[in-house]
Parts: structure tokens; sequence; C-alpha cells
């Protein structure tokens, strides 16, 4: 029941011009000059309340078709395992699905499905995260089955052991994808240092290592009431949602508070290149990759904008030059794709062409001679005000679904008590100068890089 999240912020496009999209009102103010700033004012109509076991609720009417989403986000992910338990969090969320005191295996799942609704989970390096898309008529039963195995899971021997062979499987297959092994290797690379150096798989020896007992205190460690947000987003009624899930949460007890996590530094000013080989791959691939910094330090938004001026699309600048001028790759791409609370990188990789493998030495040099003019000379103008639109039409398109509305409002409160932290950011990228991207430049995107070859095996 694992869905992987996307960790590349793809640069969308589409049209301004929208009057509403469900709850979320695009409105161009009446001064609509010209000021980056004016562009469009979005509002997100979010209401609130928290239950006295300590859990937070948001809510988004929407009326515009008769389903919700509902999302419940725990503030445990991959970065909060400790050495010799990696992928305890992922192997958890596999447990959730397992029953509990009211619900037998897979019923929760089958429910949903068999209402029409759709039903999943995933575990990222900073949470784990539940949800439904569901017939409106059914929120006692969602509300009901969450709560029961919050409250009630049964973690049994038969299902433990059940759960962590699917576990291995989904591991087994994840290993055999071309490159898999390696683009381990890179992340553990890059986040050396920090607790997201491992992937939210984990290693096979922890899993093989982990007994029961490792799984209720798990379970009993992170998943308490205090230490999630739920989001309903959708055809609801808020005085209805308050009350029901008061009436199937509220009587869960709190927990202890969540242990505080020591991340770790990331290691800067290395210079590193490597060659892999991979008996799987078929094709040739390039991956740079800087260690650069967490979601909520102040140069991210900087940074998110130096990744789409540089590489968020063949119109940036390193693929303009890489696929369409000097047809050294067939594809190119990348940007600060990992964006994690408190770590980030980022990448820009490649598919080379037979010209491009013959002059891997030429295209390092124009990479680094690309970095070295925006530290130098900064970019223009124009080019930050289309990579600040950019990030504008990806947070309206991520604000064009129910899924997507909850999982953001999820975010944003669950780490920085900002529920609308998808709309702040865009204050913050429209904050952000030609000198911030100058300086994100010179300090965290130069020739200090990690560059992975990762060849097919002959």
């Amino acid at each position: 029941m694992t869905v992987r999240p996307k960790f590349m912020r793809l640069a969308l496009v589409g049209a301004l011009a929208l009057p509403m999209i469900g709850a979320v009102a695009l409105t161009q103010p009446a001064n609509a000059a010209k000021s980056k700033k004016d562009a469009l004012a979005i509002d997100l109509d979010i209401k609130d309340f928290t239950l006295d076991n300590g859990m937070r609720v948001y809510v988004v009417e929407d009326h515009s078709t008769p389903a919700f989403t509902i999302n419940i986000t725990y503030d445990v992910g991959s970065r909060d395992e400790v050495a010799g338990r990696t992928g305890f969090a992922h192997f958890f969320e596999h447990m959730m699905f397992q029953g509990s005191k009211n619900l037998p295996d897979n019923a929760i799942g089958e429910y949903t499905e068999k209402a029409g609704g759709y039903i999943n989970a995933f575990t990222s390096f900073d949470q784990t995260v539940y949800f439904h898309n569901i017939p409106s008529q059914y929120l006692d039963m969602v509300l009901w089955g969450e709560a029961d195995r919050l409250q009630y899971l049964e973690i049994t021997d038969d299902a433990f052991s059940v759960q962590r062979e699917a576990v291995k499987s989904e591991k087994d297959r994840g290993d055999n994808q071309p490159f898999a092994k390696a683009f381990e290797e890179i992340v553990a690379a890059l986040f050396e240092g920090t607790t997201y150096a491992h992937m939210p798989i984990g290693a096979l020896e922890d899993l093989d290592a982990a007994d029961p007992k490792d799984a209720i205190e798990f379970f009993e460690t992170y998943y308490r009431p205090n230490n999630a947000v739920m989001v309903i987003v959708g055809d609801v009624d808020f005085a209805t949602v308050q009350d029901r899930v008061t009436h199937y949460f509220g009587g869960i007890p709190r927990g202890a508070d969540k242990p505080e996590t020591t991340v770790g530094e990331m290691v800067r000013g290395r210079k590193l290149e490597k060659q892999l080989s991979d008996d799987k791959a078929q094709q040739t691939q390039w991956i740079w990759a800087w260690p650069t910094v967490g979601d909520g330090h102040a140069d991210r938004p900087a940074l998110e904008l130096l990744g789409n001026i540089l590489f968020g699309g063949e119109s940036a600048r390193v693929p303009k030059i890489m696929s369409d001028e000097k047809k050294w790759t067939a594809f190119s791409g990348g940007g600060h794709i990992f964006g994690f609370r408190d770590a980030g990188g980022m990448l820009f990789f490649g598919v080379p062409t037979e010209e491009g493998e013959q002059h891997l030495d030429e295209v390092k040099s124009t990479l680094q001679s690309e970095l070295e003019k925006i530290a130098k000379k900064g970019v223009s103008a124009k080019e930050l005000e289309k990579a600040v639109n950019q990030q504008l039409m990806q947070s309206v398109s991520t604000l064009a679904t129910n899924q997507g509305r909850a999982l953001a409002i999820a975010n944003g409160a669950a780490f920085y008590d900002d529920p609308k932290r998808v709309l702040t950011d865009l204050e913050r990228y429209r904050e952000v100068s030609t000198k911030d991207i100058k300086r994100v430049a010179e300090t965290y995107i130069n020739g200090d890089w990690l560059f992975y070859e990762l060849v097919p095996k002959k």
C-alpha cells in the first residue's frame, strides 16, 4: 500500500485566468498593475480545531463534487530512524493495513474500495501519510476505521511476519530496477552525516533483525493523536466533521511527545566523482549533485528558483546548452529536487548521446563555466520572473485537487504550524532578488559537486 512521493518539484504551466478552483479563490488584485507581488492573489479557506488529546484537524469545504479526501499525516519518517532499524517507518506503514480490533486484515482498504473510493499511503524521509478519496456519504465509515487502527492496531507475530515479507519483496523489486543501488549510493553520499542518508525502504539486514516488540515500541512512540494532523477537503460540513472526529478520535489517549531527532550536518566543500556500473542498465546516465539546505532555511526559496533557472525544463540554461546547442544529451534536467525539512540537494541529470559520452570532460567544463557565470554575473530580472511564475503554477496545480490541497495543508501544519504554507511560500519566492540568486549560486552550486557516471555493465 505504498506510493512513492514525487521528489522533483516540477514546473507546470497553465492559464492564470482561473476564476475558482474548488474552495481556492484565485483573484486578480484591483490594482493589477505591474508588480510581481500582485501577479495573482490566492486564498484558501481553512477551518480548524484541536482535540483535547492534541490531534489537529483542518477542514476545507468544497461542494463542487460529491466526494472528499481525508489525509492523516504522522510526524515520523526515515529521518527518525536509528542505526540498525532503518526502514522501520516504511515497514510500519504496511503494518497499519494488517488489522485492528474491529477491522480484519486489509478490511480498511476493502471498505473504501467497495464504496467506490481509493485508499493508499506513503512513507517519505519526513513523514508517513494515509489518505482516502471517497464519496461524501462515507465520512463516518472512514473516521471509524482510521480511529480503530490508531487506537487498537493488532501487532501479532503472524501479521508482523507477513508484512516483513511483503516489504522485502518490495525492496527486491526496487533493487532490480536499473541503477537503483547507484541511486541509494548517491543519496548516501549527498546526505552523509545526516539521518537522511538512507532510503525509506531501509536495509534488508535491518528488516531481518527486527521483531514484533520493535513494532509495538514504534507504534507506541509515534502513532499517537498528538503526533498526527488530519486534513479533510471536499464535500463536507465543518460542524459535522468536528462532531464526528470528536466522537471517533476524542477518546484516544494522548501520548508522550515525539522524541527529538538529531539530524546531523551535511558534508560540504568536497568534490567526488565516480563511475558505477549496472548489469540491468541499457543506457549511460549522468548525475551531478550539490548539498544545499533544508526546507525551512532562508536560502531554500532562492535555491529552488536557481534550480528552475539552471536546470528546470528544456528552455533552462544548462539543458538548452547540453541538448539543443551541443547535442551532448538526449535529455537533461533537474532542480532543487531534494527539499527535506533539515537537508536539501540540487541535482542535474542527463542521458548522454554517443557524442556526449565522447566529450565528458568538455561537458563538465561547460557546466562549470555556466555555474561560474551565474555566481559572478547573476541572472536577469526576466529569468527570475519566469522562475517565480513556474513556482506559482506548481502551487496552482497542487491546489487544483482535493488530494493536493490536503497534502499541502498537512505538510504545512505538521512541520511549520502553517496550514497555508503552500501560499505563504509564494511570498517567499516573490521576495527573492537577483542578488539572492547570485549569492546562493556562489555559496552552494559550484565545482564542489558529486558526479556519478552510471554505465551499463559491459
